[in-house]
């Protein structure tokens, strides 16, 4: 997602399939199961208070976040006062890596320059896994939900990534797996290459007040966002095309305001390839653009330009 001051990218299984599925995604098996085996979205009290749920909010002050969590299905609930900030990340470092030295490469994914996009992308695989997030408004909180395994954590806002002190936290997992199912979602978005060009994939429909499921179904090393605008009702699918065909050819946004308000976009942030994330989103009856403003790791080319975006109506 890029910060509103600046003009940059960031960026049903078979039963056999899914033990794989559920290693590679980050949710448990009971998360993992296709929507039909999904538990009610009406949780009891008891798998409410056994889910594990950590609070994060964004202020002018700061990040303030938890330092220590269960290993464990864990749901993120985040929010934020200030309007400039509020897209919260979480990612898991590599053993010796520093935050300073993933920054620099974050910060070269994000400059919407090709060969600093595939640099940055290179080094990324090296250094860190990006495990989703959720982008946030004063008026629009959201949260996230994934599996966690013992480790260390940490949570950052890309919001202001390019500051001096940017603002970020520390997570240590440890001790007993904390217990709990997820709430089913209406609707899994997924993002993959059809005959090598990025397409969303949506299967259910998506209403206000109940889950999506965002999964990176990508070719490996290949990071995706899903960050969700509500559309004018008078904004034709060819008024986002025209759109979409200004962005520059590595991501650049285009000079003037088109039809997506930049500044009240949620979603998902970004992930690595084979991860899933399940977001709680503050969506209305309406019609909604999901786009990915990431770009291709090989060859930095802009995403969103070669089609990752999807017009939908939310019920």
């Amino acid at each position: 997602m890029r910060p509103g001051r600046l003009r940059h990218t960031w960026a049903a299984t078979a039963a056999g399939a899914l033990l794989a599925l559920t290693a590679s995604t980050g949710l448990s098996t009971a998360a993992a199961q296709p929507m039909t085996a999904w538990p009610s979205a009406d949780r009891s009290a008891a798998q409410e208070q056994a889910l594990q749920v950590l609070e994060l909010k964004s202020s002018v002050g700061g990040l303030t976040a938890p330092t220590t969590a269960r290993p464990g299905l864990t749901t993120f609930r985040v929010s934020t006062t200030d309007p400039a900030s509020g897209w919260i990340s979480l990612v898991r470092p590599k053993p010796g890596v520093t935050f300073e030295s993933f920054r620099s490469s974050i910060l070269k994914i994000i400059n919407a320059v090709g060969p600093d996009i595939i640099e940055g992308s290179a080094e990324m695989r090296q250094k860190a896994e990006l495990l989703g997030g959720t982008v946030i408004h004063p008026n629009l909180p959201a949260s996230f939900t994934r599996t966690l395994t013992p480790g260390t954590y940490w949570f950052f806002d890309y919001r202001n990534i390019r500051d001096a002190n940017p603002r970020h936290s520390v997570l240590q997992v440890s001790g007993t797996a904390a217990t709990g199912t997820a709430p089913a979602p209406a609707a899994t978005l997924t993002g993959r290459m059809v005959d090598g060009q990025p397409r969303w994939n949506l299967d259910g429909t998506v209403q206000a007040g109940r889950p999506i499921l965002f999964r990176n179904a990508m070719p490996d090393g290949q990071f995706i966002e899903a960050i969700f605008f509500r559309l004018a009702e008078d904004v034709t699918e060819e008024d986002v095309q025209a759109y979409v065909n200004d962005f520059g050819d590595t991501g650049a946004f285009p000079d003037y305001t088109g039809p997506l308000d930049l500044e009240q976009g949620t979603g998902g942030l970004p992930m690595n390839s084979g991860e899933t994330s399940l977001l709680e989103l503050t969506l209305q009856p309406g019609r909604y653009v999901v786009v990915d403003f990431f770009s291709d790791a090989k060859d930095g080319s802009s995403l969103i330009k070669r089609g990752h975006w999807k017009i939908f109506e939310a019920k």
